[in-house]
């Protein structure tokens, strides 16, 4: 055990030695209090295996304020532009990318110094990249790619070539990558910067991010509450303004939840749409529900842009189960969406060449109640759209116990051999995660396996006849054209709780593309505590009661609310454009 600690210790003191003393901040002038040290080994609670005790004590502060008070005006200004107006900057030359990179250095040092959320800074190798991207633009008058001189943080599951990467295991302490992912190669082709690596729960399977190696990270708007998982890392950075875009992964909701308890905007594409290849990962080998790649970032401008720059490079000449579909502009524009010969006329507010959308309403999933902040997001939703000239009507869950089922017995298909092997090799103990809650997840054979797989092809099969069969419904002439759900029953939540999921992985189980935005914040005056009339009994030990009374308002108040819109598999860019028609009707905070 002892072996395990120390190296856990010395490599998180090779990441803090890499950070130049002239990028770290005097929090003291800012009146804000460091992160406490974690001591190591965890101590592990006895009511819930593996579940680490939260026995540290941390500040309770919204850290969100804390650049405006110890960053220069250029700095802070340059790390708050809106993402297209930071491109059309640079890749005019009006700003250099040495310039903007060195900004967001020194605001991703601020946000790890106060959420620990990196663990990879590349201070020397971002700034000579960023150097590269400039020359080139001096010399041919041309920028590189659509994110020319774009600073880009990674989640710490991607390679950059020669530098060491541990995924959160202490096992993988010293190895260093031979060669980049894909996405970091089409990053790089795309004419981004990447200049650090965020940190992930060991395993990847938990909505909480901490390891043994780094510790925990925490919320930039509450220090007590978790920024999510597993991409919790890119989802305090990015909060923090600490980066303009940054990539996590999704499984199960792993850009979504982030992107949500940070206030952001983000999404998860469709399967095969966006290069995984040679990414390291949990479960590699186990194609039932795959990961994916999306962006996590401050605007609907951001999604779209990260799905242009990637679909530009061609990264199915890379990346062998890629789709070959380039970016859609026509679908993004929603020309594929017109009224049906028969079909209700538009409303007179759509009388001029626009399309009259359905959207549904999706008020909680029948296993767990959402918290009244989330409510009220979506009646708002709701009247904004409305009040734009579209239909919304309400959606009725279809069986999503049973779909919860089904990818939790995908996802303990193995007994969870892949993570114990992967603690084993580096001695250290296996964390709680969401497989297996604490007891012994059963090994499927392969026979098994494949009654499984069979359970959710007949799953996806129902679900997608259900949504067709809304047509009648819509007065459009089509079934409805997306949903509109939570990403979580709650808006973030104390350390060590988020240990349930049902809401978004629900649709990596359907692969559904899903874009999360941003709609405000929790007012104890707006959402207050009411009785909960009929607590679902579908999980055990009355799950939804339990959740339903941790809300307090107070405790809450002032944590980012979101929202995301679920459309159809693989028309990614047409559910972008309907999410803009949300953006549109004024129903997102930006």
């Amino acid at each position: 055990m002892g072996d395990y600690i120390a190296k856990s210790k010395a490599h998180r003191a090779k990441r803090d030695a890499s950070i130049p003393a002239s990028y770290l901040a005097d929090l003291s002038a800012a009146g804000v209090a460091p992160l406490p040290d974690e001591k190591l080994p965890l101590p592990f609670s006895k009511s819930k295996p593996h579940m680490p005790e939260p026995t540290t004590i941390y500040p309770t502060d919204n850290v969100t304020g804390v650049p405006g008070k110890v960053l220069s005006l250029e700095d802070v200004a340059i790390t708050e532009t809106p993402i297209d107006k930071l491109l059309d900057l640079l890749r005019t030359g009006k700003l250099s990318s040495v310039r903007t990179t060195e900004a967001f250095l020194r605001r991703a040092v601020l946000a790890h110094q106060l959420t620990n959320c990196c663990t990879d800074i590349f201070v020397d190798r971002a700034l000579a990249r960023a150097k590269e991207c400039d020359d080139t633009l001096a010399s041919t008058g041309k920028p590189i790619g659509l994110l020319h001189g774009l600073p880009v943080s990674l989640k710490d599951q991607f390679d950059i070539k020669d530098t060491e990467m541990t995924m959160g295991y202490v096992g993988w302490i010293g190895r260093v990558a031979k060669s980049n992912s894909v996405i970091t190669d089409v990053i790089l082709r795309a004419g981004g910067v990447p200049y650090v690596r965020t940190s992930i729960p060991q395993s990847l399977m938990r909505c909480e991010t901490h390891n043994h190696i780094f510790g925990r990270t925490v919320s930039p708007f509450n220090r007590s509450f978790t920024p999510g998982g597993s991409s919790g890392g890119e989802g305090a950075l990015v909060g923090m303004h600490g980066s303009p875009l940054g990539l996590g992964t999704d499984i199960g909701g792993s850009v979504r939840v982030p992107s949500a308890f940070n206030g952001l905007w983000g999404m998860r594409p469709s399967m095969h749409r966006v290069p995984y290849e040679n990414a390291a990962n949990s479960f590699l080998g186990q194609e039932s529900v795959s990961s994916v790649i999306g962006p996590l970032t401050h605007s609907l401008e951001g999604v779209v842009t990260f799905m242009r720059a990637v679909l530009a490079e061609r990264p199915w000449e890379l990346d062998p189960i890629l789709v070959s579909m380039p970016f859609n502009e026509d679908a993004y524009a929603l020309k594929d969406l017109q009224l049906k010969k028969g079909s209700s006329e538009p409303t007179e507010a759509y009388a001029a060449g626009k399309t009259q959308l359905c959207f549904a309403i999706e008020w909680d999933d029948g296993i767990v109640h959402p918290h009244p902040p989330i409510t009220r997001a979506l009646r708002e939703t709701k009247a904004k759209l409305e009040a734009a000239g579209h239909k919304v009507i309400d959606w009725i869950p279809y069986d999503h116990l049973r779909a919860y089922d089904i990818i939790g017995r995908i996802y303990s298909a193995d007994g969870g051999e892949d993570i114990r092997r992967s603690c084993e090799q580096g001695g250290e103990p296996v964390m709680y995660n969401l497989m297996a809650d604490g007891k012994e997840a059963k090994h499927l054979s392969t026979y098994e396996s494949w009654q499984v797989n069979r359970e959710k092809s007949a799953y996806r099969k129902e679900y997608l006849d259900y949504w067709q069969a809304t047509k009648d419904k819509t007065g459009t002439g089509r079934p409805v054209d997306a949903i509109i759900a939570p990403v979580s029953n709650w808006a973030s939540c104390p350390h060590d709780t988020n240990d349930h999921v049902s809401y978004t992985t629900q649709w990596n189980l359907l692969d559904r593309p899903c874009v999360v935005f941003p709609v405000g914040f929790v007012d104890p005056a707006k959402d207050p505590k009411t009785a909960l009339d009929k607590p679902y009994t579908g999980l055990p030990d009355n799950a939804d009661q339990e959740y339903w009374d941790r809300y307090d308002p107070e405790r809450w108040a002032g944590m980012p609310i979101n929202l995301q819109v679920v459309g159809k598999r693989l028309q990614d860019e047409e559910l972008l454009g309907l999410a803009k028609v949300i953006r549109d009707a004024g129903a997102t905070l930006h």
